[in-house]
């Protein structure tokens, strides 16, 4: 059982095409078999045409093998249907694909405490004319988010309950340690037939969010007491009595009156490195 010879036929050979749309060009080959128990697959690849390989005339893809017999039980009729493919999917093992990349902005609300009045160079702390703060205020913050989907051989579970949530702690494709969050982490099984092999892989789905001015939480430093010698105590007003108003500080001592209150930074998300463990992003 096996295939005495082949030859490309002109029958069906054509070239279609809309505007617009890629060409459509299958190619049709007759084998000849000496029984006609001779394996399909065996008949199939005769031609030596494999999944994904480009048409010798036209920049499309092979995507579809169809043997068939054609009422001779010794003569096959195998037609090789073409089509265009994007980059990331020429590639017949799933994981060997290139992932896909996908792009979004959008505005999300969050506390106002600096301004540009003076331009975008010297942000200022949102004071009042005495120079206390202002607390209360909104504002819009630019969100860009990335959507990275593709195929992995495994799912790294560990790895996605340690990343979830957490923000970059270096430079990642160009953006700064602590503007990268990862939103989402997920994965699905999936299986294929490759080459008449049925191959089990994960698709895996990544929602990473940038943020210009970072994920840290940021609060004045404001408070009811100070240290004094290493201890917390009151902070007392001119009559000697606790104040009624939080005060302006500054490493834990009260500031002097009239000065505006700093800033305090907290890091309440996990830092963790990016660079090795999400796709760098490609450029433009």
């Amino acid at each position: 059982m096996s295939v005495v010879r082949f030859r490309e036929s002109p029958e069906g050979r054509r070239a279609d095409q809309n505007f617009g749309e890629q060409v459509k060009a299958p190619r049709v080959f007759m084998v000849t078999v000496d029984d006609p128990a001779t394996p399909l697959v065996e008949i199939a690849n005769a031609p030596g045409i494999r999944w994904l390989d480009p048409h010798p005339e036209f920049p499309t893809y092979c995507v579809g093998i169809a043997p068939e017999n054609d009422g001779d039980p010794l003569h096959y009729k195998v037609t090789f249907r073409y089509d265009l493919l994007k980059p990331q999917e020429r590639a017949t093992l799933p994981w060997d694909r290139q992932d896909k990349f996908s792009y979004d902005g959008s505005l999300t609300s969050g506390p106002a405490f600096i301004h540009f009045n003076d331009g975008n160079s010297t942000p200022k702390l949102i004071v009042n004319s005495a120079g206390d703060p202002l607390e209360g205020l909104m504002r819009d913050e630019a969100e860009w988010v990335v959507q990275i989907e593709g195929n992995r051989r495994y799912f790294m579970k560990d790895a996605a309950k340690a990343y979830l949530n957490a923000v970059n702690s270096d430079t990642w494709s160009g953006c700064p340690a602590g503007t990268v969050k990862c939103m989402r982490l997920g994965g699905k099984q999936e299986i294929e037939q490759v080459d008449g092999q049925e191959v089990n892989f994960w698709s895996i789905a990544v929602t990473l969010a940038y943020r210009e001015v970072g994920w840290a939480t940021r609060t004045w430093d404001v408070g009811f007491n100070q240290i004094v010698s290493g201890k917390r105590q009151s902070i007392k007003d001119a009559a000697d009595q606790p104040v009624s108003q939080p005060v302006a500080l500054s490493n834990g001592v009260k500031k002097t009156e009239g000065q505006p209150p700093d800033m305090l930074t907290f890091k309440v998300y996990k830092s963790l490195p990016f660079s090795g463990v999400f796709p760098v992003l490609p450029d433009p």
